[in-house]
């Protein structure tokens, strides 16, 4: 599958999923009908799409009565099978490319160049060779690097608590993306995904430079100091939190006081055996506070959704839908 029709796959599937979101709000919007049927008459990869969310939507176990008016003409015939596993085939690539690349491609890469990894909601508290720890969160990786002179650990995926034995001799140095923490004595935590890095200090204080390999100039982080680096614009920015919510997802319980509500649901999800899809805009800009149980992913969603103008909507038992409210 070259660029041009990934791209076009995962636009599609974002319209389905939108289409899918107008539906459950309004079942009975018969316009609305006429225009998703003009969509899918439009182009092939649309229908594709559709179809695919069909096929999701009834291995949910639900028979779907939102969209049973659109598919009268085609649910009560038989289906080409070979069609039929090509066409989820090609909507579970086109799921790839709208973000579940971790479950999928990413895994296989994670396997080769990790030394450590975690599964779905799964933590694991690894010991490193200088006996410092690294706590690792649900799908997460890291990779040593030891040598003579310097202790370097790559965080490859997820959210990752290190508890660093000093040593000024021999500098503990953590690398994410184009971000570099040095430790000055200290626990702190790291989280990447695709798009964002964090990095909170527990305690103790860190040095941190971003984007400029071999840079002398480091920027100071204390305890409860949280600088958060968006990967795309290259934005860096810096506020607090109060120290004991740095790493608290140890024990299988987030707690925040001042999140985003896509940086919850991006950490909830790691934990969730099954899918969550974001819809909407606005999810990076309205904050939550709470303590959200990490062994309850539908009911840490709802809770955070309830004082946040949020709708989640839990379809089946593996595929929960997230989107801002309409004001």
């Amino acid at each position: 599958m070259n660029a041009s029709s990934t791209e076009d796959d995962s636009r599609a599937v974002s319209e389905a999923t939108e289409f899918l979101v107008l539906l459950l709000d309004d079942p009975e919007n018969t316009s609305l009908h006429a225009k998703i049927q003009r969509w899918r008459k439009a182009d092939a990869t649309h229908d594709a799409a559709w179809r695919g969310m069909v096929d999701i939507w009834h291995l949910t176990g639900d028979i779907g009565p939102v969209l049973l008016p659109l598919e009268r003409a085609s649910i009560g015939q038989p289906r080409n099978p070979v069609f039929r596993r090509r066409r989820i085939l090609a909507f579970a690539g086109a799921i790839c490319a709208c973000g579940f690349t971790f479950l999928f491609r990413n895994d296989i890469r994670l396997s080769v160049l990790s030394d450590y990894r975690t599964g779905t909601a799964e933590n694991r508290m690894v010991q490193l060779p200088d006996g410092s720890t690294a706590t690792l969160g649900a799908r997460s990786a890291i990779a040593l690097h030891y040598t003579s002179r310097q202790r370097q650990v790559s965080v490859l995926a997820g959210e990752v608590f290190f508890n660093v034995r000093h040593d000024s001799t021999h500098p503990f140095v953590v690398l994410a993306g184009k971000m570099t923490a040095r430790d000055i004595g200290t626990r702190f935590d790291v989280n990447k995904s695709d798009d964002r890095i964090d990095v909170a200090v527990n305690e103790g204080r860190i040095g941190l430079n971003y984007g400029i390999q071999g840079a002398t100039t480091e920027r100071q982080m204390l305890a409860g100091d949280l600088v958060s680096i968006n990967v795309r614009s290259g934005t860096v920015t810096q506020s607090h939190v109060n120290p004991s919510e740095v790493g608290s997802w140890k024990e299988k319980r987030l707690t925040v006081s001042d999140a985003t509500v896509y940086s919850v649901v991006e950490t909830l999800r790691r934990y969730y055996p099954g899918f969550i899809v974001t819809y909407g805009k606005g999810l990076d800009t309205i904050h939550v506070a709470g303590s959200y149980d990490l062994t309850d992913i539908p009911g840490a969603l709802r809770a955070v959704a309830a004082p946040a103008h949020v709708s989640v909507r839990e379809i089946g038992s593996r595929f929960l839908l997230i989107s801002a409210k309409s004001s």
